[in-house]
Protein backbone atom coordinates (compact mmCIF):
# COMPACT_ATOMS: atom_id res chain seq x y z
CA UNK A 1 0.00 0.00 0.00
CA UNK A 2 3.01 2.37 0.57
CA UNK A 3 4.37 1.88 -2.54
CA UNK A 4 1.18 2.63 -4.52
CA UNK A 5 0.95 5.76 -2.59
CA UNK A 6 4.59 6.41 -3.36
CA UNK A 7 4.08 5.68 -7.28
CA UNK A 8 0.74 8.35 -7.19
CA UNK A 9 2.82 11.17 -5.85
CA UNK A 10 6.01 10.55 -7.93
CA UNK A 11 3.08 10.39 -11.09
CA UNK A 12 1.56 13.62 -9.64
CA UNK A 13 5.10 15.77 -9.02
CA UNK A 14 5.66 14.32 -12.47
CA UNK A 15 2.35 16.15 -13.98
CA UNK A 16 2.85 18.92 -12.00
CA UNK A 17 6.10 19.80 -13.01
CA UNK A 18 5.43 18.88 -16.83
CA UNK A 19 2.33 21.48 -16.74
CA UNK A 20 4.75 23.85 -15.43
CA UNK A 21 7.07 23.61 -17.85
CA UNK A 22 4.81 23.87 -20.69
CA UNK A 23 2.87 27.21 -19.15
CA UNK A 24 6.60 28.45 -19.24
CA UNK A 25 7.13 27.16 -22.50
CA UNK A 26 3.77 28.87 -24.10
CA UNK A 27 5.23 32.72 -21.87
CA UNK A 28 8.78 32.48 -23.38
CA UNK A 29 6.96 31.54 -26.91
CA UNK A 30 4.66 35.13 -26.51
CA UNK A 31 7.50 36.85 -25.59
CA UNK A 32 9.91 35.99 -27.76
CA UNK A 33 8.32 34.00 -31.25
CA UNK A 34 10.45 31.28 -32.68
CA UNK A 35 12.36 32.37 -35.76
CA UNK A 36 10.59 30.90 -39.00
CA UNK A 37 12.54 28.30 -40.90
CA UNK A 38 13.52 29.74 -44.51
CA UNK A 39 13.10 26.55 -45.98
CA UNK A 40 9.08 26.10 -45.78
CA UNK A 41 8.67 23.06 -48.04
CA UNK A 42 9.70 19.59 -47.80
CA UNK A 43 12.33 19.27 -50.12
CA UNK A 44 15.70 19.34 -48.54
CA UNK A 45 17.65 22.66 -49.55
CA UNK A 46 20.47 22.80 -52.20
CA UNK A 47 24.22 22.28 -50.77
CA UNK A 48 26.72 23.79 -52.32
CA UNK A 49 30.80 23.38 -52.02
CA UNK A 50 33.62 26.59 -51.51
CA UNK A 51 35.38 26.73 -54.28
CA UNK A 52 38.71 27.54 -51.88
CA UNK A 53 38.67 25.32 -48.79
CA UNK A 54 35.68 22.45 -49.88
CA UNK A 55 33.13 23.07 -47.27
CA UNK A 56 29.79 22.60 -48.17
CA UNK A 57 26.73 24.80 -47.28
CA UNK A 58 23.27 25.60 -47.99
CA UNK A 59 23.28 27.57 -50.80
CA UNK A 60 21.13 30.35 -49.41
CA UNK A 61 24.27 30.90 -46.83
CA UNK A 62 26.94 31.22 -49.02
CA UNK A 63 28.57 34.29 -48.56
CA UNK A 64 30.24 35.68 -51.46
CA UNK A 65 29.68 34.08 -55.45
CA UNK A 66 31.22 35.45 -58.69
CA UNK A 67 30.57 33.92 -62.32
CA UNK A 68 33.71 32.40 -63.47
CA UNK A 69 33.00 31.19 -67.60
CA UNK A 70 29.31 31.57 -67.14
CA UNK A 71 29.46 29.53 -63.85
CA UNK A 72 28.38 30.24 -60.16
CA UNK A 73 31.05 29.48 -57.75
CA UNK A 74 30.34 29.71 -54.23
CA UNK A 75 32.25 30.65 -51.10
CA UNK A 76 31.88 30.42 -47.55
CA UNK A 77 33.46 33.82 -46.54
CA UNK A 78 35.03 36.74 -48.04
CA UNK A 79 38.46 34.82 -46.89
CA UNK A 80 38.04 32.26 -49.23
CA UNK A 81 36.43 34.57 -51.76
CA UNK A 82 40.01 36.63 -51.58
CA UNK A 83 41.89 33.55 -51.58
CA UNK A 84 40.95 32.43 -54.52
CA UNK A 85 41.35 35.59 -56.45
CA UNK A 86 44.84 35.70 -55.30
CA UNK A 87 45.77 32.39 -56.46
Amino acid sequence: MLKLIFFLFLLFIFVTVYSFKKRIDNILDALFPPKQRKNTNSQPEELVKCATCGVYLPKHDAVKKIKFNGEIIYFCSKECKNNYKKG
